[in-house]
């Protein structure tokens, strides 16, 4: 973990795959900054409680979306 300009604490999570999409299950507080290059979209909700951790995904790959979940 590592902290943002900000002073949160923040953390990158690195994602590579041609074909398939990326899953990623986080705490319910964790907000999640999604980059890279993906031709599936992204899904996200948004953080359900506040105040969390920020967790950076860079995703790239060709076919599939990048999906993040609430624990």
């Amino acid at each position: 973990m590592t902290k943002d300009s900000a002073g949160e604490p923040r953390k990158t999570d690195v994602r590579v795959s041609l074909i398939g999409g990326v899953s990623l299950r986080v705490a319910r507080d964790v907000r999640g900054q999604v980059h890279g290059l993906r031709l599936g979209g992204v899904q996200d909700e948004g953080p359900s409680e506040p105040g969390g951790p920020t967790v950076r995904i860079d995703a790239w790959g060709l076919l599939g979306g990048v999906t993040v979940r609430r624990a």
